[in-house]
């Protein structure tokens, strides 16, 4: 019963636009899931004649000469008239509630607590399904007291209701299990009620009780790299405050530049030994990363203090502001820009981003992949019509595995040069995996 169910709602959700007003519909499926056991079987198989006889009277409409696509085009997010940030506020989602209650689970004979927040929201159109499965609901509070640095995880449950003219859903919050103390857990229940509610969607971040994206703004100076002074390497950041040693670019959705970093920090040696630090990051749309924390080490060289650390993958392409604590307090902050993702297909990904590489120049690249039976590929640079190769050559193996440190698993690496004869659009074409549309 469950299958059909389902089956017929979804067939009403599908329906063209002009069989059923979009009011109907949601009234046939709010009656749906609403009715008894009893009576669902009742009220569903009358249903699927009136669904089978709108879709024929439908086939009819579309042979007609009345029938003019233009009027009947469903509109899509970010493809049709609809922007991301047009459609997020259209749906002018609003807090409706917040509750916070203490929790406990018992494990191996051990009786754990924790704190569940439940965060009621309302819209004033119905959330599509597959939009819902995009969308990541977040909880901040930098405050909130985790143990062991956890933070905090979220369920979001689909339960939309019909609510006068909104609609009703629950997301669901929970800290880590433990066994905290009541003091612990009183701190914990304190700090949910000051909780910074938002919603990420196609990369871009909205405060649940904004109906426009965050517009942060950046206004640190941009980092510069300049050489240590006692060594040949140069760090970028701000010179005589603090430094990062690593790449010259990181690049979004990629861990592997920000794998292993030194720190270096210039300042009173007392005020920084031993003190705990933290490295935030955030863009314009108000999208925050925590990227490292810990406590301070002595200096190695003629820095006065020092940490080998590593961040995360930036989220999003663009400008991040990269903030430095100590002790909790600002110690310095500077902007970074942030390249594109680099071109990947579903086995392949070129390990050096198109921005970097000169134009005119012939560049001699790596793609990584999970396949490493191969001792060559091909690979095609194509502009981004497809309508012209132009580019093809031949990359090697070079037959020495590298183990990914995340999952244990073996990457092989192809070798290979890459020319981009001007600025512009391009794919490419990677033993027959097309990567996305890209700019160099």
């Amino acid at each position: 019963m469950k299958r059909e169910h389902d089956d017929l709602e979804e067939q009403l959700r599908n329906l063209p636009k002009h069989s059923l007003a979009k009011e109907e519909k949601r009234k046939v499926i709010y009656s749906i899931r609403n009715a008894s056991k009893s009576n669902r079987l009742r009220f569903l198989k009358p249903l699927s004649v009136v669904i089978a006889a709108a879709c024929l009277l439908m086939v009819a409409y579309l042979a007609s000469p009345m029938y003019n696509p233009d009027l009947t085009k469903e509109t899509e997010v970010g493809m049709g008239s609809l922007t991301e940030q047009e459609f997020i506020k259209s749906l002018d989602l609003q807090i409706a509630d917040i509750k916070s209650t203490e929790i406990s689970m018992n494990a191996s004979g051990e009786k754990l607590h924790a704190v569940r927040t439940e965060l009621s929201l309302t819209s004033k159109e119905l959330i599509p399904i597959d939009v819902w499965h995009s969308m990541e609901f977040r909880a901040e509070n930098k405050y909130l007291f985790l143990k062991d640095s956890y933070g905090i995880g979220n369920r979001a449950s689909y339960n939309s209701n019909p609510n006068k003219d909104r609609y009703d859903y629950t997301i669901t919050f929970e800290s880590l299990y433990a066994n905290y103390s009541e003091a612990e857990l009183q701190k914990l229940l304190e700090a949910s009620k000051d909780i910074n509610f938002s919603v990420a969607y196609k990369g871009k971040t909205y405060d649940l009780n904004n109906e426009s994206p965050k517009s942060v703004t950046l206004d640190a100076p941009f980092a510069t790299s300049f050489p240590l002074q006692d060594s040949p390497q140069n760090v970028i950041g701000i010179e005589g405050k603090i430094g990062i040693l690593g790449p010259d670019n990181f690049v979004a959705e990629d861990t592997r530049r920000g794998a292993k970093l030194m720190l270096y920090y210039w300042s009173d040696p007392e005020s920084l030994v031993g003190k705990e630090y933290k490295v935030e990051a955030i863009n314009s749309y108000g999208e925050k990363l925590l990227l490292s924390e810990g406590v301070l080490a002595a200096g190695l060289y003629s820095e006065d203090a020092h940490i080998l650390t590593s961040f995360p993958a930036f989220t999003t392409e663009g400008e991040w502001q990269v903030s430095f604590y100590v002790e909790e307090e600002l110690f310095e902050e500077f902007r970074i820009e942030v390249l594109p993702p680099f071109p990947k297909s579903e086995h392949y990904v070129l390990l050096d981003s198109p921005k970097e590489i000169q134009i005119g120049e012939t560049t001699n690249v790596i793609i990584e992949s999970s396949i490493g039976e191969k001792e060559s590929i091909e690979v095609l640079l194509v502009n981004s019509n497809g309508d012209e190769i132009v580019q093809k050559s031949s990359f090697q193996n070079d037959q020495n595995p590298v183990i990914d440190a995340a999952n244990g698993q073996r990457l092989f690496h192809y070798e290979g040069e890459i020319k981009f004869p001007k600025e512009g659009s391009w794919y490419l074409e990677i033993d027959g995996e097309q990567t996305q549309v890209f700019e160099n």
